[in-house]
């Protein structure tokens, strides 16, 4: 432990926004350890006070950590080496725990405006889980989704993007009765309209050509929703 007693480590003077970015990569542990479940622990340290470093942990029974936890050695040397390169993550790497967990681990170096280290974000994967069991718990989210779950379609070009768009919108709209196809399509450009898709070059196009009408047709349906 005498690595700790190194004076620049303690004579670091944190501002607030020191702590707001390092409080701001809390949301981003927090996803990764929800994709992974029980078996990633995500940790986040402020070089703040090295000795009580660990500020944000999750699945902490991996480890067996706590908040208030020391740097681990790896980070001590990380500290040093940050001096050096801009290389700011490291990883995959692979070690053990004192319980035998195998684990492969990334380490993400946090930086400030001035590009001092003033923490680490560390991702802990638990390979020694067994496949099938790792698979449950991919599988089996804490929270099944409803029946009108989040889709997400990943696009490679604007157009693309449009169209995903006018589909998902397209199918919400089409769930309502009781009016006509006509009253559909206008519902449909304004709940684009909401989402700022017409704000795409091209976008008015595009959506004319889905929906079968003219685009000065979708440019009336669109003046009609800015009126609203």
């Amino acid at each position: 432990m005498k690595s700790l007693q190194k004076k620049d480590l303690f004579s670091r003077k944190f501002t607030d926004h020191d702590r707001e970015i390092l409080h701001s990569y809390i949301a981003v542990a927090e996803g990764i350890g929800k994709i992974f479940g029980s078996c990633c622990e995500t940790t986040i340290h402020s070089l703040e006070n090295p000795l009580k470093s660990l500020i944000y942990i999750n699945n902490s029974d991996i480890t067996g950590r706590q908040i208030g936890s020391p740097l681990t050695d790896l980070a001590l040397e990380l500290i040093e080496k940050s001096k050096h390169d801009n290389e700011d993550v490291i990883g995959p790497y692979f070690s053990k725990t004192a319980s035998g967990k195998q684990l492969r681990s990334v380490t993400i170096l946090i930086r400030n405006e001035n590009k001092e280290l003033i923490g680490f974000v560390c991702i802990n994967l638990d390979i020694s889980v067994p496949v099938n069991q790792f698979m449950k718990i991919l599988l089996s989210p804490e929270n099944p989704p409803a029946d009108d779950a989040v889709s997400e379609n990943y696009s490679n070009t604007v157009g693309d993007l449009v169209r995903s768009a006018f589909l998902g919108v397209q199918k919400k709209v089409s769930l309502l009765t009781g009016i006509s196809p006509i009253e559909k399509s206008r519902k449909t450009v304004q709940k684009l309209q909401d989402l700022g898709i017409f704000e795409i070059k091209g976008a008015v196009d595009i959506v004319a050509c889905e929906l079968g009408v003219s685009k000065f047709t979708v440019y009336n349906y669109l003046r009609e929703a800015r009126q609203n």
